[in-house]
């Protein structure tokens, strides 16, 4: 489930906004009778303060009825630690350690948030998401491995094309589709080394437009110390938009790449 920062709450209440219709199309894609997501009940002012003291009657309800498809959690003391403990490593405000908190403590998958200064994607304990990484109206036919790797290539640009370039180089070729779940916002494109043996099910690694993921355990502990690689979850990772990312990711995979 993604759990949601105030200003991406307030984007979304602006019809036609760039950024918003992308995260209004979060709530619109859940189930009526469920909740879209989560958040911390600091929402609540964060969110209706200002247009309720403006007297702006119409974005006060269209904010009230996102509010109310969200599970708003109260600030207990775990959570409390919690946000102390992320706001000194991170160096965050309590408001803004306090959402996170909710979202990382309440198991989300992803922290929707536009707010890059205070939660760049080096964070984590969650995945940090901005409105412009998730997929819009415009996205691409994904049912194929050609249309998911030309979403990717749309999503990531340059970084993709150039990792796509050295894996084919290397030998990998993309294999069946690694999905997670049933989520057709999260593209994730499995790459094979024809010279391994695959009935496992696992992909020597899968891209997705801003990432490499090792998954195998024997890669893991292959590439964790290589340059560029930070731990996520079950996997082992490279920015491939950082600087030098491209050049990183492509080692790890050159490295656990088994010749015939």
């Amino acid at each position: 489930m993604d759990a949601f920062d105030a200003d991406v709450l307030i984007y979304a209440a602006v019809p036609g906004h760039p950024l918003g219709e992308q995260v209004a199309a979060l709530f619109r894609s859940a189930a009526p009778a469920t909740a879209a997501g989560l958040g911390s009940v600091l929402l609540l002012p964060e969110v209706l303060g200002r247009p309720l003291r403006d007297g702006a009657v119409d974005e006060v309800r269209i904010l009230a009825a996102l509010l109310a498809r969200l599970d708003l959690r109260p600030v207990d003391r775990a959570t409390a630690e919690l946000a102390a403990a992320l706001s000194s490593r991170y160096r965050l405000k309590a408001a803004d350690a306090t959402h996170l908190a909710t979202a990382v403590g309440m198991g989300a998958e992803r922290f929707i948030t536009n707010n890059k200064r205070d939660f760049p994607t080096t964070i984590t304990e969650i995945q940090v998401t901005y409105p412009a990484d998730l997929a819009g109206p415009a996205d691409g036919d994904i049912s194929t491995v050609k249309g998911m790797f030309d979403e990717l290539v749309r999503r990531g640009g340059d970084p993709v094309r150039e990792v796509e370039a050295a894996l084919r180089a290397m030998g990998y070729v993309p294999a069946v589709p690694e999905r997670q779940g049933d989520k057709p916002r999260e593209v994730y494109l499995g790459w094979a080394d024809p010279a391994r043996d695959y009935t496992s099910g696992k992909y020597t690694l899968s891209l997705d437009s801003r990432t490499i993921w090792f998954s195998r355990l024997a890669d893991q502990q292959e590439v964790r110390d290589m340059p560029g690689a930070y731990t996520t979850g079950n996997y082992v990772a490279f920015r491939i938009y950082e600087p030098g990312g491209v050049a990183h990711a492509t080692a790890a995979a050159r490295k656990v790449k088994r010749q015939p």
